[in-house]
């Protein structure tokens, strides 16, 4: 079957990650409820900026060329001029343009995202600070600020249309395999080793657990299907695997999700490490990226590594 989507998965650890609205001086966390709980997020508009600020310092992408953004119109959007050829950004991320003769005219993103949503729920702890050095420095007094803060594990999936990169029906512009397999796998090693500045900190959002693989249908199958738990006595959290593995089981035509899947960890981090490489076919993440970019390859038939 011809593969269509790319979806992964991925569990990260980090803190307080994304803050929204600031009364007074309190810096409140982006949150929602379910079950009862409150649990933190970073936006999906976040993770976009994060990939797109690594694949600028990986790869330089789009560097040097004139900004191709606009408010001419009113509304911050795409110039009529930028196109999927000229700019990497354009590609990956879709548009909104409005172009004259041809009215408003819109593309997807190829590349999606979930919020990056905590696996714990927030204790509402708050972090207090004064710059009291700097006041003292000066001899005045010192400005109380607070801030909200959540440290935990946070999943997110990133779904990839393989048949929509490179392509726009728009401008009537198709890349060539080889410029479409580079975009898609420069997407991946900026996943594989992503990182988020916020506050004055460096948060690691790199996978501590990742699944997914090439599919002949484009669905984000284990997006809500990821759950943990914390194993007090080995003081290290454990995967529950029986929602992972029922997906696995999932029929398509005559193969099934697993025939198309593979996972990578963190060696260390997990209390049913054992059971997750013997049966989840658990590698290391470098080794999970490494393969994905292959099939990526083998999929848009580039014979090199791109």
């Amino acid at each position: 079957m011809k593969m269509k989507g790319l979806t992964l998965t991925v569990i990260f650890e980090a803190s307080s990650l994304n803050y929204g609205e600031t009364v007074g001086n309190i810096s409140e966390l982006k949150k929602l409820t379910r079950d009862g709980e409150v649990y933190t997020y970073m936006s999906r508009q976040a993770l976009r900026y994060e990939v797109f600020r690594k694949l600028r310092e990986l790869y330089n992408v789009d560097a040097g060329k004139e900004v191709p953004l606009s408010d001419e119109k009113g509304t911050i959007q795409f110039k009529p001029t930028a196109n999927i050829k000229d700019y990497v950004e354009v590609d990956l991320f879709g548009y909104m343009k409005t172009d004259k003769g041809k009215g408003s005219l819109t593309r997807s993103a190829v590349v999606r995202f979930s919020p990056a949503i905590s696996l714990s729920p927030m204790a509402f702890d708050v972090e207090f600070g004064a710059n009291h050095d700097f006041a003292k420095r000066i001899n005045v007094n010192p400005n109380p600020f607070q801030f909200e803060v959540h440290s935990s594990l946070y999943t997110y999936t990133v779904a990839i249309d393989l048949d929509m990169a490179g392509v726009d029906p728009n401008d009537g512009l198709e890349l060539d395999g080889t410029e479409k397999a580079r975009r898609v796998n420069m997407v991946l090693d900026a996943l594989k080793i992503l990182d988020r500045e916020i506050k004055g900190r460096t948060e690691n959002l790199s996978p501590l657990f990742v699944i997914g693989g090439l599919y002949p249908v484009k669905n984000p199958f284990f997006l809500g299907r990821i759950n943990v738990n914390y194993d007090r006595n080995q003081r290290k959290y454990s995967l529950n695997t029986k929602e992972i593995e029922s997906v696995l089981g999932l029929k398509l035509n005559d193969n099934s999700v697993k025939d198309y899947t593979s996972c990578g960890l963190v060696e260390g981090f997990w209390a049913n490490e054992d059971y997750i490489i013997q049966n989840l076919n658990g590698k290391t993440i470098s080794d999970f990226f490494e393969e994905l970019k292959s099939k990526v390859n083998q999929h848009y038939n580039v014979k090199r590594e791109t």
